[in-house]
């Protein structure tokens, strides 16, 4: 009769220890899906807020008068330093293919708005109005594809 208690002490001790693995196995992917959507909830913060550095810039550029000489470099000096390229390439990686097209999206309006401010064009010429209502719809998308792989509710309002 002894082995029955000591049969009974193992499985327990296994009972136990089974469960106390599994429960640290269950919080180590709630911490990690937690840290993964914090990450790229900062993320997507920055590459729109990088977006929009790039919009203000180059409407800047749209209005100033530069000299044509100088209107290109100073143009993709501009386009570039807010850092959208490798803000793009992170979110290529830790993004659904959803979010990436739509970033993608967006800064490709910016890019041909950068191209069409190289060639000289202005903020009265209708090509540059066209591409100013193409980043607004472009960037509306990409910020409720981004709400929704978050999780978070269609509204501020509504919860």
């Amino acid at each position: 009769m002894e082995w029955i208690s000591l049969a009974s002490t193992a499985l327990g001790a296994a009972i136990g220890v089974g469960s106390t693995l599994l429960a640290d196995r269950v919080r180590w992917r709630r911490d990690r899906a937690g840290q993964d959507l914090d990450v790229r909830r900062q993320m997507y913060a920055d590459y729109t807020a990088a977006l929009s550095r790039i919009r203000t810039a180059l409407n800047e550029c749209a209005q100033e008068d530069i000299p044509a000489a100088e209107r290109p470099r100073r143009v993709r000096e501009v386009f570039l330093t807010p850092g959208a390229y490798e803000i793009r390439h992170q979110l290529a990686i830790v993004a659904p293919p959803e979010i990436v097209e739509a970033a993608r999206s967006a800064f490709v309006v910016l890019r041909d708005t950068r191209d069409l401010l190289v060639a000289g064009a202005s903020v009265d010429d209708a090509a540059y109005v066209e591409l100013e209502e193409r980043f607004d719809v472009a960037v509306a998308e990409l910020r409720t594809a981004m709400r929704r792989d978050l999780g978070a509710a269609k509204s501020i309002t509504a919860r």
